[in-house]
Order: structure tokens, then sequence, then C-alpha cells
């Protein structure tokens, strides 16, 4: 692999485009390469459907790392999950493992591999509930992103002001710095090769539409109600994936599983949405576009050749 580690590998894009498929495709391709995971809500243990955890059909023996690393509710930054992902890196590039990072997370893709400045320490977990039980509601959520507003303009452009976990990070980041966004350091940039994954309007709402009816299909509702039994409280379920809530509202009897799905469906489709603008902000991605359900091979292709593979 020459001197010196090998740039990492980023495929990152919104949900449901087939990021994992391809990145595991590209790892098989280029050999002695593994993924490293960058969603945020795939590090949790124990929610597997809701989270879009990878399937073994979609790694095909590829090895993913950083799954599994937090339970529901435990307090974790992106700064831990930079200290985990640095120290993943440095494994691999001992056994001369190529990283592919994959992921939606754009801040968690960003921070690793553009060094940002985080606060160090874990969240205060006072504050944390505090903020979490505002942003709660509506008009908590509302207040919050008037705040961050009026604080940091700049960086509150930045932020999606619907996701509540995303507001409540920003505040953290804003109390503890100044800024609602971490920034980069002065320190070198990893070096790195971004492939970006993206689909037609059209394949998009699709690809969205199924998966969210695969997810009931999967057993979402049952992984929701096991979770609820080890004591997982509701709210920290509602805050851990897209999916969760639709499904706590089968459990009462507000929605059928069909009304879920369409529900799930319409707020997946708002999330790919502000995770395309975060992402098709940064120049050096190149995008990658799915049309069919059969042409992941010539996605694959086509990221291997933007490595020379």
């Amino acid at each position: 692999m020459g001197e010196g580690p090998a740039p990492v590998v980023a495929v990152v894009g919104p949900t449901a485009t087939g990021k994992t498929a391809v990145a595991a495709g590209l790892a098989r391709r280029i050999g002695a390469a593994e993924l490293v995971n960058a969603d945020s809500r795939q590090i949790l243990r124990g929610l597997r459907v809701g989270t879009n955890r990878p399937t073994p059909e979609e790694l095909q023996g590829v090895p993913c790392h950083l799954l599994d690393l937090a339970d529901p509710g435990q307090a974790f930054s992106v700064a831990t999950w930079v200290r985990e992902a640095r120290r993943c890196l440095a494994g691999l590039d001992r056994r001369g493992v190529r990283a592919i990072v994959v992921g939606g997370t754009g801040l968690y893709v960003r921070a690793l591999l553009d060094r940002f400045e985080l606060p160090g320490g874990p969240p205060d977990p006072v504050r944390r509930r505090e903020l979490s039980a505002a942003a709660a509601t509506p008009q908590g959520l509302s207040a919050l992103g008037t705040e961050l507003r009026r604080r940091d303009p700049t960086g509150a452009v930045r932020i999606d002001l619907r996701n509540p976990r995303r507001v409540v990070r920003a505040m953290e980041i804003l109390e503890a710095t100044g800024s609602a966004v971490a920034s980069p350091t002065d320190g070198p940039r990893r070096a790195a090769t971004w492939i970006g994954i993206d689909a037609t309007p059209e394949f998009h709402r699709q690809a969205i539409a199924e998966r969210s009816r695969a997810m009931l299909d999967a057993g979402l509702v049952r992984e929701t109600q096991a979770a609820l039994r080890r004591g997982v409280p509701a709210a920290v379920l509602e805050a851990s994936g897209i999916g969760y809530s639709e499904a706590l509202m089968v459990l009462s009897g507000d929605l059928s599983e069909a009304a879920a799905a369409d529900a799930i469906a319409f707020r997946t489709r708002r999330y790919a949405k502000a995770q395309r603008t975060w992402f098709r902000r940064d120049g050096r991605i190149t995008w990658l576009r799915r049309e069919r359900v059969d042409d992941l091979p010539s996605l694959i292709d086509a990221a291997a050749a933007l490595l020379g593979a």
C-alpha cells in the first residue's frame, strides 16, 4: 500500500440510496478494505430494524466497525464517536487495511476526516435532559431554534432545526464553545476520496416507501415492544431513529401498520432532503446516482474507477 496509510474512502449521501451495499461491493473489489460505520443511529445496541443496521446480505462478509457502541439513551457525543473512529482507523492502518467510512451522518464524517474541534468531555446529563425535554414539544423545539439563530446565525443555517437530536447537540456545542457547530482545527486533514450516492427522485421515493414497509415486515413493532420491556423509555426510542414513534403508535392502537409505513416514509423523505442539503455543500464529493434497483453493480464499478481499482 506504499508509504503511510492509504487515503480513507468516504461513501456518503442521503438515506435509502444503497450506500452500504456500494461500500461493501467496493471493499470486495479493492481487497483488504473494511467498513467504518458513520451513522449516528446504528451505534445503538439492540435497535436493528428501526436504525436500518447493515444486513449480512448488504455486507456479504465485509466487516463493519463501530456498530453497537452505546445503549439507547446513553450519553454519546460526536467527540466520543470520533475518538472511537480514530482508534479504529489506527488499527486498520496497522493491519494494512483500507478504511471505507460509510454513513449519512455528515457531522461524524467531517469531524473525523477534517479534524473538527469538538467539546472533549461527555455531555452534562442534567443539561441534556433539560434541552431534550424542551425539544420534545413543537413549541420548545421552535424556541431552541430561535435561540440558536439569535446566538449563532451563521452556524444555525447548517443545522436541521426540525431534528430534536441535532438541535440539542447544537445547543450543547454552542454552550461549550460559543458556536453551534464544530469547526476544523489547524491540524492536517486525513486524506480521503469522497464518493456520494444519491438517487433520482422517482427511484428514491419508491425505495423509501419500500424500505418503510420492510421495516414493519421485519419486526419494527416487536423490536420496539422488546426495548420497552428492557426498560428503554418511549422518549428515548422516539429519539433513536425514524420509525420508533410510529411503532409506538401502532402499539397504542393509534396507527395501523399501513398508516405507520406511510408516516415513516414521509419523515424519511424529509430527513433525506436535509442530508442531501448538508452533503451537497461539500465540493470534494463526486456524486453517483441510482436510477434502478439493478444498477448497484454499475455504481460499484464507477466507485472503483474513481479509486483506480
